[in-house]
């Protein structure tokens, strides 16, 4: 399954122009702890399967799915039989598309949708889109990526949603008259990530984006920390260590180029934030990408 293993970091060979690669996986094989750039969606058809993600343990039944964030370091474990769906897919798929990328911000590292989830309504929907984008993928039929791609859409808009929801349930509003205020809070503050998300490379400021945004520093301050349940400067950090984080696996450009490439001004506080955010400097990150492994897995 594993194809391209340097360290602990794994590259996704697509094999296609969607950038999109689904196979069914029936090995008795386990995969060591890696991490990769693109999504991953997990769905065992017969028997469970476990992952493993950070300190925690998801123990999958028969048609419940994972969904792996980007860069989420994890590791597999297969019982001695049975047979399970794994979707990797390029996250540029949906960082063509306003708000998305945002909505990747948004979601926890791990999303476990279990057939007995407690929103049965979400997970019948990705289910249903799930099953589909495994029958067209099998089938080859004309069309079949445009159908791949609107599914994956739609599954990632009704999870972007139900983040949302929640965001509403964070404002301290109350129900009735402050629907039409949640919303108006929730579109300023998704319009102000899609501005941070194009622009996290220049010297942006707090009193900037608030202004653009039509409120006062203060009260965008607020609403930015209710909604998103992080600061302005949180979310521009998390955009530019991403940035960094891809830089130090794909280049071989110094620390200070990516400092400077990322969006900050120094390199001392690039390497502040950095640790703060990932708990070790980038000098040891990118040390601990290319630690070889003690097993690198199938093909």
């Amino acid at each position: 399954m594993i194809e391209i293993l340097d360290g602990i970091h794994e590259t996704i060979n697509y094999g296609n122009s969607l950038g999109l690669r689904l196979y069914h996986n029936v090995e008795y094989e386990d995969y060591p702890e890696h991490w990769h750039a693109g999504i991953e969606m997990i769905m065992p058809i017969r028997e469970g399967y476990r992952v493993l993600a950070g300190n925690d343990v998801y123990d999958l039944g028969e048609g419940d799915i994972l969904i792996l964030n980007t860069s989420v370091l994890h590791s597999l474990e297969a019982p001695p039989t049975g047979e399970r769906v794994i979707l990797q897919f390029n996250i540029s798929l949906l960082h063509s598309l306003k708000e998305m990328e945002t909505l990747l911000t948004l979601l926890p590292p791990v999303t476990c949708l279990k057939k007995d989830h407690e929103d049965r309504e979400l997970y019948s929907y990705v289910k249903k889109r799930m099953d589909r984008i495994i029958e067209e993928y099998k089938e080859k039929q004309p069309f079949c990526e445009a159908v791949i791609y609107a599914d994956l859409i739609s599954i990632f808009a009704a999870l972007g949603r139900r983040a949302t929801e929640g965001m509403y349930n964070r404002t301290g509003e109350q129900e009735g008259s402050a629907t039409v205020k949640q919303k108006e809070y929730m579109e300023t503050v998704l319009n102000a990530c899609s501005y941070i998300n194009h622009h996290y490379q220049e010297n942006i400021t707090l009193e900037q984006v608030a202004s653009i945004s039509g409120f006062s520093k203060f009260h965008f301050t607020r609403i930015f920390k209710q909604c998103m349940d992080m600061t302005f400067y949180e979310y521009l950090n998390e955009k530019r260590i991403t940035k960094a984080e891809e830089l130090l696996y794909t280049t071989v450009l110094s620390i200070t180029d990516i400092a400077m490439n990322s969006g900050f001004s120094s390199i001392s506080a690039f390497n502040r934030t950095f640790k703060s955010i990932k708990g070790c400097s980038p000098s040891e990150y990118r040390n601990k990408l290319y630690v070889c492994p003690k097993n690198t897995g199938g093909g």
